[in-house]
């Protein structure tokens, strides 16, 4: 959820469903997921959003797929937040995360505050991937792996390698570290060193073989 992935030409297979106004947000649908958001935001963008999603929704479960692996991805609910205040009281995160992921729904930061940090697309792709990761190992995923996994496949890695600390190389230190971090600059550097042990993992012993130990719950 830290960096900027261009917008990618996507194919528009989403069939979207009638958008409507209640009190001050609109919701429009694709086949999987369901986005409310204020009146603010445009309906392009709203109907970009919703691609976006089915796209990343179809390249993830095809990774897993291609591990072997069938997996149920939950039909997901999306909130844009009208202010930054409005997430921290929803979701009790700090003001300066990009979003907050809890079952089946995924709350975010305003939708202006994304696209000026430059981070839309890459938070709603993080988001995705710790959905698939804890349907896929029954919420029991270690944080460290959890985080890694995801900073891996939103590409999220090479903008957050020079947040990396050189003394993190244990799990249980880097589990810590994602415990509470006091500040943006804190939760870079835990990201970073998450995402440096699932790339070791992963070069180690392949994505497939992550996959199937997340499956296995004993990652």
């Amino acid at each position: 959820m830290l960096s900027l992935i261009p917008r990618i030409g996507i194919v528009a297979s989403v069939i979207f469903g009638f958008t409507y106004v209640s009190g001050q947000t609109m919701t429009a649908r694709s086949s999987h997921f369901r986005l409310v958001h204020p009146q603010t935001v445009a309906v392009r963008d709203a109907h970009y959003i919703l691609d976006l999603l089915e796209h990343n929704r179809s390249e993830l479960l095809e990774r897993v797929s291609n591990a072997g692996i069938n997996v149920r991805f939950p039909n997901l609910d999306l909130i844009i937040n009208a202010t930054t205040g409005d997430f921290v009281a929803r979701t009790g995160m700090p003001s300066w995360a990009a979003a907050a992921t809890r079952k089946n729904k995924i709350e975010l930061q305003p939708l202006a505050l994304l696209k000026q940090r430059h981070i839309l697309e890459t938070t709603l792709r993080h988001e995705l991937a710790h959905t698939l990761i804890d349907t896929l190992s029954n919420h029991q995923t270690p944080r460290w792996l959890a985080e890694g996994l995801a900073v891996y496949l939103a590409d999220e890695g090479k903008l957050l390698e020079r947040y990396r600390s050189d003394n993190a190389t244990s799990t249980e230190t880097v589990e810590h570290s994602l415990t509470s971090p006091n500040s943006l600059t804190e939760m870079r550097t835990a990201y970073a060193n998450a995402y440096a042990l699932v790339r070791k993992l992963i070069r180690t012993d392949g994505e497939t073989t992550v996959w199937q130990r997340l499956a296995q719950r004993t990652p």
